[in-house]
């Protein structure tokens, strides 16, 4: 499966995270329509894995679920935050199959056992054989039941992620709100895109991202950095786009790079 294709869909870029159980129905049907249109025509083996945005955030917060199980409620929040990411995940397969995909809903809590917030263990051998046979598995960031916490937040990279190392996966494709990492806060005005992140300049991107004391000011960046640069040393290669601009994600899916940022081995 060395031509799969991953591709995350950002919480940010799909709800309004300013408020609660807020979907971007809009953008949801227009990014469906995008991937319907590349994967129409040119056969694509595909998974769509989607962020919680606004759905889960406000439960996972009350019930302090990423740091694992920490008083009587805990158990009762694992219920609660994976009943909330799964309302979203059912909007965006619906609007996947309204869009002509035969999208299947993928659920991380069920199947999955992870230790510190890292899957360790995970039978993908059913989400490959859906890729096999055309369909379109969609999971999402989950919770899950922890050997270490008791219980965690699986993030979407991190899903994604374990995905491709087992299936084989070449290239993920990150679809947010912005275009990709800068030198700053995107909305600072000397802010600039950095068009290329290889271990060879991630110091330097390490400092503009979090300072010399390695505080990560920018909502979580640098640890994302962080995470695709392991896996553009197992040979896949992600790309930062900004697909809250039409056309964008249609367009990376068919190939074509330097949309972002590329970080790459």
């Amino acid at each position: 499966m060395g031509d799969l294709v991953l591709v995350k869909l950002g919480g940010s870029l799909i709800t309004d995270k300013s408020r609660p159980y807020t979907p971007r129905m809009d953008v949801i049907r227009r990014l469906a329509a995008e991937i319907r249109e590349a994967r129409s025509g040119k056969k694509i083996p595909l998974i769509v894995g989607h962020g919680g945005g606004s759905f889960p955030h406000t439960s996972a917060k009350k019930y302090r679920t990423h740091l694992g199980v920490v008083s009587d409620e805990s158990y009762r929040g694992v219920a609660v935050v994976q009943n909330d990411a799964a309302k979203l995940n059912r909007i965006v397969v619906e609007e996947l199959i309204k869009a002509g995909e035969n999208a299947i809903s993928v659920q991380p809590s069920s199947s999955a056992v992870a230790e510190d917030s890292r899957i360790v263990k995970w039978d993908t051998e059913p989400v490959g054989k859906m890729v096999e046979c055309g369909l379109l598995p969609v999971p999402y960031g989950d919770v899950c039941l922890d050997l270490r916490k008791g219980c965690c937040i699986l993030s979407t990279e991190e899903v994604l992620g374990y995905l491709a190392r087992k299936l084989g996966g070449r290239r993920v494709i990150m679809a947010g709100k912005v275009d990709g990492v800068f030198t700053s806060d995107p909305g600072d005005r000397g802010a600039e895109l950095i068009p290329e992140i290889t271990p060879d300049n991630f110091g330097e991107v390490k400092r503009c991202l979090g300072g010399s004391d390695g505080i990560d000011v920018t909502g979580g960046m640098l640890l994302k950095v962080a995470k695709m640069l392991e896996l553009a040393k197992e040979g896949i290669q992600t790309e930062i786009i900004n697909a809250a601009k039409p056309g964008y994600l249609k367009r990376a899916l068919l190939g074509e790079t330097g949309l972002g940022t590329v970080v790459k081995a």
